[in-house]
This record gives C-alpha cells, sequence and structure tokens, in this order.
C-alpha cells in the first residue's frame, strides 16, 4: 500500500486529471495482490528465457493485460517501440495466436540504463525470440528512423522506449497515426519517476497530455502502471 500511495502522491504533483486519478485507483485495488496470478503466467510464458540484468519488471503486469486485451481476437498485426531481451513480444506472440509482431529498439541503452551491456542484452532477445522467428520481425534502429520509414497500419502498438517527456509524446503520436480503427494503443510505466527534478519530463505528463488531445477518438482507456487506450 506504501507504494500506491506513493504513487498516487506523485500523480496529484503532476496535476493529473481528477478522472486519471480516480481511474488509476480503481484499477489499483482491482489488481491488488493479483502478483499470484501474474506470476503464474509468467511461469508459463518464461520457462527458457534468459536474461542479463534480471529485469522483469514486464511481468508484474502479465493479470493486467491479459485480463484487458483476452477477449481482443482481432489483433493481427502489432508494432513494440522498445523490446530489450523479448518479454513483452513473448507475452503478445502467445496472448494473440494469430498476430505477427514488428519489434523496434536500438539495442543501444540511454541515459536511463546506465552500465548496461546491450551486447548481451541483443543476444538473450534474439535468443529469447529465436522460436518466433517466423512471426516477428526485428527492427534495429530509432522509433524516429522506423516510422519515417513505416507505411503499415496496426491493430496493437506497445510503447516502451525512450522514457523522455518528449519521446514518448512523438512516439505516442507517431503511434496514433498508424493505428486502425478499434485499435489499442499501450503505454508502460506510467508510475514512472525517473526525472526527479523536473518530474514534468516522465512519461505521466505526457501520456495525460496525448489521452487529453486524442480523448475524442478513444472508446475507454484503462490506467494502472500501464495504461490501455481502445481507440474508437
Amino acid at each position: 500500500m506504501k507504494k500506491f500511495f506513493i504513487n498516487l502522491y506523485y500523480l496529484i504533483k503532476l496535476k493529473s486529471p481528477k478522472k486519471f486519478l480516480i481511474n488509476f485507483v480503481k484499477n489499483f485495488f482491482l489488481n491488488y495482490k493479483t502478483k499470484k496470478k501474474s506470476n503464474k503466467l509468467s511461469i508459463q510464458l518464461y520457462k527458457n528465457f534468459v536474461s542479463k540484468y534480471n529485469h522483469f519488471w514486464f511481468c508484474t503486469h502479465l493479470h493486467f493485460l491479459n485480463s484487458n486485451l483476452k477477449h481482443k481476437n482481432s489483433i493481427k498485426d502489432i508494432l513494440e517501440i522498445g523490446s530489450y531481451e523479448g518479454l513483452s513480444a513473448i507475452f503478445f506472440l502467445n496472448l494473440f495466436k494469430n498476430s505477427n509482431i514488428s519489434c523496434v529498439d536500438t539495442w543501444g541503452g540511454g541515459e536511463q540504463q546506465p552500465g548496461e551491456d546491450f551486447s548481451y542484452i541483443e543476444k538473450n532477445f534474439d535468443q529469447n525470440i529465436s522460436s518466433y522467428k517466423s512471426r516477428l520481425k526485428k527492427n534495429k534502429m530509432t522509433s524516429d528512423d522506423f516510422f519515417k520509414n513505416n507505411n503499415k497500419k496496426f491493430d496493437l502498438i506497445f510503447v516502451d522506449g525512450d522514457h523522455h517527456y518528449n519521446q514518448v509524446l512523438k512516439d505516442a503520436s507517431n503511434a496514433w497515426k498508424v493505428l486502425n480503427s478499434k485499435g489499442i494503443l499501450i503505454f508502460d510505466d506510467y508510475t514512472y519517476n525517473h526525472f526527479k527534478d523536473n518530474i514534468k519530463l516522465n512519461p505521466a505528463f505526457a501520456i495525460n497530455e496525448f489521452i487529453n488531445n486524442h480523448i475524442n477518438d478513444i472508446e475507454k482507456y484503462v490506467i494502472w502502471k500501464q495504461v490501455i487506450i481502445f481507440r474508437k
């Protein structure tokens, strides 16, 4: 519960709209004590998964994502911005059995991952997704370069790249342009608070702004540690 109040206070400091705060509180309690359910899913999905730094943060969201996405059988084409070692790509490919995924990552790291050896991380990604190669396309490049050359539309887009406000907002805007009607946009790390000297540089400020700017085209949104947006 302590982390909940810390996150809530952080979102209030960001001047998040009241309706976003209510949505966050509601989903916190819906997902409170679901760690065992997420762990169960994790054990099933990642039996042979290799990791350099044992960063399994994504796994804490498995029940949340599974419960909110499991009825969306129309998902065929998926885009992922930020792939790291492949946890999220494997999850989406297993949840949506008839889907293909385009993974975009520089595998070069950034200021938010100091000291990590991305040559090993990329090798782990290649090994972890080896059995999904027929359904996965690896794009080793920046998200800006990907969108510049992309002419494809997607049913689901997962944004988990550079967590700086400017890049989150840019990735969101570019993603929205290539997201199909009735598509799903997911943001990771809504409560991420890396930039403590200026908290408006964190993802939540960009995500709040994006939702407000596109509210007329949004059917519904679900806010927790991740944010799921269902397009009209």
